[in-house]
């Protein structure tokens, strides 16, 4: 799963860039000031996340939709897949809707772009498809604000860092460290097997 996602995230790399390369510009300008841009990507990560967590007590359909999806995408995963996962969504994402798109499209059509690309499988996903829209226009705002995509890239890989490790950690904590700890060894005895440890 990992290796698609890492395939996958890599595609809409070269994708901004050969983007940027048609239209003669730099998709990978990280802005006026690189810790302007940290900083701003670092307080918006940590506003996301609290949000989602505020959203995720509030909103029973995420908690379902989580239930769902957690054996999928998290119960196995080992910390260092969810983390690679997380800087490649962020920075692939961030490379191709912010970098090559925006200053085509604008923040509007990006926006909605940005969430198609997260339409679930049924109707129940549809919060997930606005958050996305959401997190586009903020995304794109922190583009325009720092003048590159440093910031949100930033925001974008640490919301998807915090959001899944946090994620992992609340599963493992109901399910008990020790049943929580046997799913993840044997989470990476799979991966040694396969030849991924």
């Amino acid at each position: 799963m990992v290796r698609l996602a890492v395939v996958f995230y890599a595609a809409l790399l070269l994708a901004a860039a050969a983007l940027g390369a048609l239209g003669g510009r730099d998709v990978f300008v990280l802005g006026d000031s690189a810790v302007f841009g940290l900083y701003s990507g670092v307080a918006t990560a940590c506003s996301t996340v609290v949000l989602g967590v505020v959203l995720y007590r509030l909103l029973p359909v995420l908690r379902v939709i989580s239930e769902e999806l957690a054996p999928l995408l998290v119960d196995g995963a080992r910390v260092r897949d969810l983390i690679v996962v997380s800087v490649m969504s962020g920075v692939g994402e961030e490379a191709l809707f912010r970098g090559a798109l925006q200053p085509v499209l604008g923040i509007l059509v990006t926006s909605l772009l940005f969430g198609v690309l997260h339409v679930g499988p049924d109707r129940r996903y549809l919060v997930w498809t606005v958050w996305a829209v959401g997190a586009g226009f903020l995304f794109g705002a922190l583009y325009e604000w720092t003048g590159g995509i440093l910031a949100p890239m930033t925001a974008h890989v640490l919301h998807n860092a915090a959001t899944l490790l946090l994620w992992k950690w609340s599963r493992r904590k109901r399910s008990g460290p020790l049943e929580g700890r046997a799913t993840e060894e044997a989470s990476e005895g799979d991966a040694a097997v396969r030849g991924e440890g």
